[in-house]
């Protein structure tokens, strides 16, 4: 909830309420790739490698985001944050319905029951792994009810211990209507705007 003060009065406005669902009526892009060589690097005593599975951009509004004590992984994936687009970015959808984002699993309530028409397939929760440290210092400023816009790869994560041994593994999910374990997105993010909340 965002608040502004002036000339001694407090106002307070829901960010739902500036929510613009124009903006995001459009599906994320998805171009399938093939044949492109994993990106390697070492970090943390650990050898990381990404697999690019698809070019993608999302644009969305932010409903949750998660920062702290991920897993012990989130030195590679530091940050997961949950984008709501189409039917789903709709004040009156996001007013009925709470989200949350813990240990890297998206969860939402609602006592609504025809809610969930309007969320499925246009609600994401993002597994995000910056490119350089100028872009993780851009998410780094996300905050809920945000508009943004993340272009980059879906990738598959492997990180391997300096002895060659497997010691995390995680796929990309390629599908925006799937959920339960293994339906989120891995996003290599190589460009992030933010916009207003509407």
């Amino acid at each position: 909830m965002a608040c502004c003060c002036g000339l001694g009065l407090v106002a307070c406005q829901d960010w739902r309420d500036r929510v613009s669902p124009e903006v995001v009526a459009r599906d994320p892009e998805q171009v399938l790739l093939e044949g492109v060589e994993p990106t390697i690097w070492t970090e943390g005593g650990h050898v990381i490698a990404l697999s690019p599975r698809a070019q993608y951009r999302v644009t969305g509004y932010v409903v949750e985001i998660s920062r702290q004590l991920l897993d012990e992984w989130d030195f590679v994936v530091p940050l997961d944050v949950a984008l709501v687009w189409g039917p789903a970015a709709d004040p009156e959808v996001l007013k009925g319905v709470q989200f949350h984002l813990t240990s890297r699993y998206l969860s939402f309530r609602t006592k609504r029951g025809e809610l969930i028409g309007r969320l499925r397939g246009h609600v994401s929760n993002n597994h995000l792994i910056p490119k350089s440290p100028e872009i993780a210092d851009v998410l780094d400023d996300l905050e809920i009810g945000d508009l943004v816009t993340l272009e980059g790869q879906l990738v598959d994560l492997e990180i391997k211990s300096p002895k060659g041994h497997l010691r995390h593994r995680n796929k990309s999910s390629l599908s925006r209507d799937d959920d339960g374990s293994g339906a989120c997105e891995q996003l290599w993010v190589e460009q992030v705007t933010i916009g207003p909340g509407g």
